[in-house]
C-alpha cells in the first residue's frame, strides 16, 4: 500500500493569497485616503506593488474588491455591539458607555468615512452600508437609552454621529473628553425621564 501525503497548500497558492490580501489592504489605504470612486487599478496596483491584470486575476469585478475591503475594515474596527452596555446598570452609565464607545469607532474609521459620505452617491453597496450602520446607531441608542427616554433617540443618535466628534475633535477635545462631554449633555436633558 502507498502512502499518500496529505494535501498542503503549495508555495505558489501561498503567495497567491498573500498577493490577494496585500492588494486588499493597499485598496482599503487608498479608500481611505482618497475614497472608493477616486481609486483605480492602476493606483490599487501601484499600492500593492503588483500589475495591474494581477489585481484584476484576484479581483476581476471592483465589486467584489470592494466586498473584500468593507471585511477587512469590519474586521479591524468592527461598530460596537449590545456588549458595551454589559457593565452599565444604570442610563447614565450606559450613555456614557455608548458615547465613549461610538466616538472611539468614529476615531478608528478615520478619514475613509468622510469619502464614504461622497461615495454612498455613485455606489448602491454604500449607501445600503452607510444606512444599515445608521439603523444599528439608532438601535444602540436606544438599548442605551432605555424604553423610557425612547422619544429621545433620534437626538441622542444626532449627537453621538461621526460629525459631533469630529467637530470636538477639531476644536482641540480628545475623543475620551469629546465622548464625557456629550455624555454629560445627554445625561443632564434626561434629568427626571425615568
Amino acid at each position: 500500500m502507498v502512502k499518500r501525503r496529505g494535501y498542503r497548500l503549495g508555495k505558489r497558492a501561498e503567495s497567491a493569497s498573500l498577493t490577494r490580501q496585500r492588494i486588499v489592504e493597499a485598496t482599503l489605504t487608498l479608500h481611505d485616503e482618497q475614497g472608493i470612486t477616486g481609486t483605480s487599478v492602476r493606483d490599487v496596483a501601484g499600492r500593492a506593488g503588483v500589475a495591474p491584470a494581477t489585481v484584476l486575476h484576484h479581483f476581476p469585478r471592483m465589486n467584489d474588491l470592494i466586498q473584500a475591503c468593507g471585511e477587512l475594515s469590519g474586521a479591524l474596527a468592527p461598530m460596537p455591539t449590545e456588549a458595551i452596555f454589559a457593565t452599565g446598570a444604570d442610563r447614565a452609565s450606559r450613555v456614557r458607555a455608548l458615547t465613549l464607545e461610538l466616538f472611539a469607532w468614529w476615531e478608528r474609521l478615520g478619514p475613509g468615512w468622510n469619502h464614504l459620505q461622497v461615495d454612498r452617491r455613485e455606489l448602491g453597496q454604500v449607501d445600503a452600508w452607510l444606512n444599515e450602520v445608521a439603523e444599528r446607531h439608532r438601535h444602540l441608542v436606544s438599548i442605551g437609552l432605555g424604553p423610557a427616554a425612547s422619544s429621545s433617540v433620534e437626538v441622542v443618535a444626532a449627537m453621538t454621529t461621526q460629525g459631533v466628534w469630529s467637530s470636538l475633535r477639531a476644536s482641540g477635545s480628545s475623543t475620551e473628553d469629546a465622548a464625557n462631554q456629550v455624555a454629560r449633555l445627554i445625561n443632564r436633558s434626561l434629568e427626571g425621564v425615568q
